[in-house]
């Protein structure tokens, strides 16, 4: 049963990188047109928006994710395929655990900030398994990812700072009027292939929940 519950967190999330590919994968088909003749069914600006709805999609399930498989294993659930984390702690209960986790000065756990939640893998498992290894492994990608999480949520000059910033990094240049969505949907300069650096993070997420929950 305990397996199963973990199991049930990554299908979750597996489902809902899926549906956020399947989102991108169908604005682009929207906007482009059919034929000679035929005109889009959306413009680009609604593609845009509607990649950056994507976007977020996988990165909240990422958060999600985060959040429930370490309660499950903070109450000593074991992996599909794999033994229990040596635990520094043992709430007796999910609600209990929940509300371990959350740091003093805050009402709630963040679980956007990778380097947080490595910093609380330490401090409730042994070498922060199996978060840690698995977050710092990837840091470069989730802050590039929590940079365009932010831009989305956030109607804010910093985050549109934050992005450009990681755009001229990524790009070489700011495009003119360069939307999130445009960002997300343009081709990774030197990525291997064709992949959009949509892709690139999604993929992220996924290699980095099944090391979590092997």
């Amino acid at each position: 049963m305990a397996q199963r519950r973990l199991q049930t967190v990554l299908r979750d999330l597996s489902l809902s990188l899926r549906e956020s590919r399947d989102l991108a994968s169908d604005a682009h088909h929207w906007s482009t047109p059919g034929g000679a003749v035929s005109r889009p069914h959306i413009s680009v600006q609604r593609r845009d928006s509607l990649i950056e709805l994507a976007f977020l999609k996988a990165f909240l399930a990422w958060e999600v994710f985060l959040e429930e498989s370490f309660v499950l294993y903070l109450v000593g659930q074991g992996s599909p395929r794999g033994r229990a984390p040596l635990r520094f702690a043992f709430p007796p209960s999910l609600r209990a655990a929940k509300e371990w986790v959350i740091p003093e000065e805050r009402s709630f756990a963040k679980w956007t900030d990778p380097r947080r939640v490595s910093d609380r893998a330490e401090r409730f498992f042994r070498n922060g398994l199996p978060f840690s290894p698995v977050l710092r492994g990837s840091q470069n990608a989730l802050d590039e990812a929590r940079t365009i999480r932010n831009a989305v949520a956030h109607v804010s000059s910093s985050a549109r700072e934050n992005f450009e910033k990681l755009v001229r990094t990524k790009l070489g240049t700011l495009p003119p009027r360069m939307t999130i969505g445009g960002f997300l949907g343009t081709t990774m300069p030197h990525g291997g292939g064709p992949t959009t650096f949509l892709e690139n993070y999604v993929s992220h997420i996924e290699f980095m929940a099944q090391k979590i929950i092997p």
